[in-house]
């Protein structure tokens, strides 16, 4: 089937999942105005367009991680791919994306506490060649957050859930 770009219905149905990923087919016709066949199929096709995955969010602070870290890294662009690799495999790291401007990689990560960062910074980034310089910025307090999955790779590796990471 042909790619279909979500309409009014298909946003709605997306706003109440992100809202309450457990809510059910029932309960979202009744809030969206269709029947539950129309939410099945409806989700059944976001998910085949790859527009919509179902994960369980994991909240990081209730998992002991309390120190939430954007990354922005600067590499010898013929090592870019490498370099993003490596940091996407580390523990505590959930996002890492190429990026314009003033740096070439930017990661998400969690970790237990500021020690566990500077370990982060200091050993498993200073380990990989080719970074030329990482600035760090330390996320005091969320507002709003729907990030999917601490458990989710962009690259294709299996990094540890976080709760494994809080764990360690």
């Amino acid at each position: 089937m042909p790619f279909q770009k979500p309409d009014a219905v298909d946003q709605h149905i997306l706003s109440i999942l992100e809202e309450n990923g457990r809510a059910t087919n029932r309960e979202i016709a009744e809030s969206v105005g269709v029947s539950e066949g129309t939410v099945r199929n409806r989700i059944e096709r976001l998910i085949r367009d790859d527009i919509l995955r179902i994960v369980g969010v994991t909240n990081p602070a209730r998992l002991g991680l309390n120190t939430a870290a954007v990354i922005s890294i600067s590499a010898e662009l013929a090592r870019i791919t490498d370099i993003a690799e490596r940091i996407a495999a580390a523990d505590g790291v959930v996002y890492v994306g190429y990026t314009t401007g003033n740096a070439d990689i930017i990661a998400l990560a969690f970790f237990p506490s500021n020690d566990e960062l500077t370990d982060f910074m200091t050993q498993t980034l200073a380990a990989i060649p080719g970074i030329l310089k990482a600035e760090t910025n330390i996320i005091l307090k969320p507002v709003r957050s729907l990030f999917p999955g601490s458990t989710l790779n962009l690259v294709g590796r299996q990094a540890r859930p976080l709760s494994a990471v809080a764990k360690a």
